[in-house]
């Protein structure tokens, strides 16, 4: 065979494109500088050290500084990218005899855009010491009753917040807080809606004093402080013997409502007696077209709030049925909010009218002709 005939089948024989396969690992994290651990150190800055080229702008947030804290904070990080090297460092420099902790976010991406899904953290020490101490816990949506994943957690003995231990929750809402010295701290939790790391209107938060020697553990339920009290939103009709009441802000749970906190009056201003005032019940049944999910073997116990969810409606029943196109008045009273505000609140509430009755058909239904008749042979 000549070497022509040789070159042009190595040419056609399969193999691997030039390149290698596609890159679709994300960065890993092989080294920060100073080793975690370290202590009388005062860095410039803190360096976290890839594997491969990082990406300069993350998909996930707005600014690297974004997917980094520092633990006490001084403001936003100060955070510089170099290829595969991410530096940061906070906004007046380090404090003396101080234990930092520099947390990752998981986020930071490679310029092919594999993100990475875990976050890293490293500490040290400005002094000669680190604090062996920690705060733990969870924050809840109190309203919900589920966790609240990536709340921001901050840690600070008052007055001074501008200098607090912070931390970000996981998918759970756990958090932890480390090399906190010794002391009496407020620890707070809010959900950081606008991502600017600061409590705002409307935004839920919750707070909690805890006494720190070596280790706590906290659990924050977070909720929109308001200074009104609950209000009813809305009414609808259960059946003809039952209203359901739902109000526009969460009622605290440790208020037993009862028929003393609701009356219902017609248009002739009799007042109809109410039975009783209860929870909604739990509807499980699944939605129509929709197959139940498949049996799980596996079971996996979801974290849950110590205190019970506030209310936010209840079904109230009454001892004759409400009248077809009848107008009643439904009325609230003494209703108490989570930060203890009470208050009383109305609404008028149309029973639908009831449905006319059936008409018979009367379209004459034309008999169907007989089959035709074959000739007899």
């Amino acid at each position: 065979m000549s070497a022509a005939v040789l070159i042009a089948a190595a040419c056609a024989s399969p193999g691997m494109p030039p390149g290698g396969p596609p890159d679709i690992a994300a960065p890993e994290l092989i080294g920060t500088a100073p080793d975690s651990g370290t202590t009388q150190v005062r860095p410039k800055e803190v360096v976290f050290r890839f594997n491969e080229v990082v990406a300069e702008r993350s998909a996930s947030a707005t600014d690297l500084a974004d997917l980094f804290l520092i633990s006490p904070r001084d403001g936003t990080p100060r955070v510089s990218w170099n290829r595969d090297e991410i530096a940061v460092r906070p906004r007046s420099g380090w404090r003396p005899n101080t234990a930092y902790t520099v947390t990752m976010l998981r986020g930071i991406s490679d310029i092919r855009g594999n993100v990475r899904n875990a976050g890293a953290s490293t500490f040290f020490s400005t002094g000669p010491t680190v604090p062996r101490t920690r705060i733990t816990g969870r924050v809840f949506d109190w309203v919900t009753g589920s966790p609240a994943p990536n709340a921001v957690v901050e840690s600070f003995i008052a007055p001074d917040s501008t200098h607090a231990y912070v931390a970000i929750t996981d998918t759970t809402g756990a958090f932890t807080l480390q090399h906190l010295p010794p002391g009496r701290y407020l620890v707070r939790g809010f959900v950081d809606r606008n991502r600017n790391r600061g409590i705002d209107e409307g935004e839920q938060w919750d707070s909690a004093s805890v006494s720190l020697t070596d280790s706590s553990a906290v659990e924050l339920l977070v909720f929109t402080r308001d200074s009104v009290a609950p209000r009813i939103r809305e009414v609808a009709s259960v059946d003809s013997l039952s209203l359901r009441v739902a109000f526009d802000k969460p009622v605290d749970p440790t208020q037993q409502l009862s028929v003393a906190n609701f009356t219902i009056v017609g248009r002739d201003s009799v007042p109809l007696t109410i039975v009783s005032v209860s929870p909604p019940t739990r509807d499980t049944t699944p939605a129509a077209g929709v197959a139940p999910p498949a049996r799980d073997t596996i079971t996996v116990v979801p974290p849950a709030m110590s205190r019970p969810m506030p209310i936010t409606q209840i079904v109230i029943r009454l001892a004759r049925p409400l009248v077809p196109g009848g107008t009643y008045r439904v009325r609230a009273l003494g209703l108490r909010g989570l930060l203890g505000i009470t208050g009383d609140s109305e609404r008028v509430y149309a029973v639908p009218a009831a449905a006319p009755p059936a008409q018979p058909d009367t379209v004459s239904r034309q008999a169907a002709p007989p089959p035709p008749q074959l000739p007899r042979r």
